[in-house]
């Protein structure tokens, strides 16, 4: 078996722009559930915010991990063997 060896830069997973995506967006819905009520809107509203939050973030977090993210986390470089 040839094993390849790549040369990568290795960034701290507080910088990862993936994982700030996902924090954000499940804040979000945390708060649009949590605050709906307050806000005198019907649970098929709060329903839909949460989902197009959702949507958005996992349409987002592709887009970032895909074309934007160029370094590895150190947690990424684990042996596999």
């Amino acid at each position: 078996m040839v094993q390849e060896t790549a040369v990568v830069p290795v960034k701290s997973a507080w910088s990862s722009k993936v994982n700030w995506t996902q924090a954000v967006g499940g804040l979000a819905m945390i708060i649009a559930f949590a605050t709906g009520g307050a806000l005198n809107l019907s649970a098929e509203d709060q329903a839909a915010i949460v989902t197009v939050i959702g949507l958005v973030q996992g349409v987002v977090t592709w887009i970032l991990k895909t074309w934007y993210s160029p370094a590895v986390h150190p947690a990424s470089l684990t042996d596999a063997h």
